[in-house]
């Protein structure tokens, strides 16, 4: 199930960041773990996000197995098309697929509300989430600089 995050969920999706911190460490995989990620992204900040109506999350047997901020506008893309932002997208390492099944269930939820695109950002360092997300279906639309950050920004056509 495809849902807003309840207040009582807010820690358990910070809990997920916080294992993907462990797991990059464990892979030697450079991103959340170096860049002081909890500090510009602490719980508040997705406490915050969720009582904006912003943090959604894919459900699985009672269980959280992704979870996104999902923004309206987002001031590194310079136009007004209707789009969906996806930020601080997380996984469980415990659900193979749950980032598939997420965009899947997103793109349906975009549909509804009458977006054009989704859109992201991702590292330009990181090939294999680069793969990832040119297999779901993700169109290189520009680049993005952030302080250290160095990104790729990606968007894919919601079907009508």
């Amino acid at each position: 199930m495809f849902r807003q995050i309840k207040k009582e969920e807010v820690q358990t999706v910070f809990e997920l960041i916080l294992d993907r911190i462990e797991w990059m460490n464990e892979n030697n995989i450079h991103q959340w773990n170096e860049t002081n990620y909890t500090d510009a992204y602490p719980l508040s900040y997705f406490e915050e996000k969720r009582e904006q109506g912003q943090l959604f999350g894919l459900i699985e047997e009672g269980q959280i197995v992704c979870a996104a901020v999902l923004l309206e506008e987002d001031e590194r893309w310079n136009d007004s098309i209707p789009s969906l932002y996806v930020h601080n997208l997380v996984s469980s390492r415990n659900s193979q697929g749950a980032g598939r099944r997420f965009f899947a269930c997103l793109e349906d939820y975009a549909h509804r509300q009458r977006k054009k695109y989704i859109r992201l950002d991702s590292a330009k360092d990181n090939k294999s989430l680069e793969d990832y997300y040119t297999s779901l279906g993700f169109k290189e639309a520009g680049t993005c600089i952030d302080g250290p950050y160095k990104g790729i920004c990606r968007q894919k056509e919601v079907h009508y």
